[in-house]
C-alpha cells in the first residue's frame, strides 16, 4: 500500500472517529435525559411501553456504535504500529479494493467468509 492511499484511508478513519464520537454522546446523552431516567418505571399503559421500547432502541444504537468507534479506534492503532492493512487472522494483506470500502477491516475477505460462515452454523 502506499503513503497516499495510507493518508486517505487515515484520514477518513479519522473523520469516521469523530463521527462516531458525536453519535455516542447523542445517545448517551438521549439515555440521561429525565424522562428515560426516571420515567419508564413508573408510567403505565402504552407510554410507559412506547418509552421502554425508545430506551432499548438507543441502548441498542449506543451498542452499534461504540462497537464501530471501537473498531475505527483499532484500525488507527494498527497504523501507528505498521501493521494496517495486514489481516489479523491469517497474517497476509488485506486487499486494497476492502480497505477502500472499509477501512476499519481487520481481516481479508478470505478469512472474513471464513468467519461468517463459522458464525452461520
Amino acid at each position: 500500500m502506499n503513503d497516499d492511499l495510507l493518508r486517505t484511508l487515515e484520514g477518513r478513519l479519522r473523520a469516521r472517529e469523530s463521527a462516531l464520537r458525536e453519535l455516542v454522546q447523542s445517545h448517551r446523552d438521549r439515555l440521561g435525559e429525565p424522562a428515560s431516567a426516571t420515567g419508564n418505571t413508573f408510567i403505565a399503559g402504552d407510554e410507559g411501553a412506547r418509552a421502554d421500547a425508545d430506551d432499548e432502541r438507543e441502548l441498542a444504537l449506543l451498542m452499534h456504535d461504540r462497537h464501530e468507534l471501537d473498531e475505527v479506534l483499532a484500525a488507527l492503532q494498527r497504523i501507528r504500529q505498521g501493521t494496517y492493512g495486514m489481516c489479523s487472522r491469517c497474517g497476509e494483506a488485506i486487499e486494497v479494493g476492502r480497505l477502500r470500502v472499509v477501512p476499519e477491516a481487520r481481516l481479508c475477505l478470505g478469512c472474513q467468509r471464513s468467519v461468517e460462515r463459522h458464525m452461520a452454523r
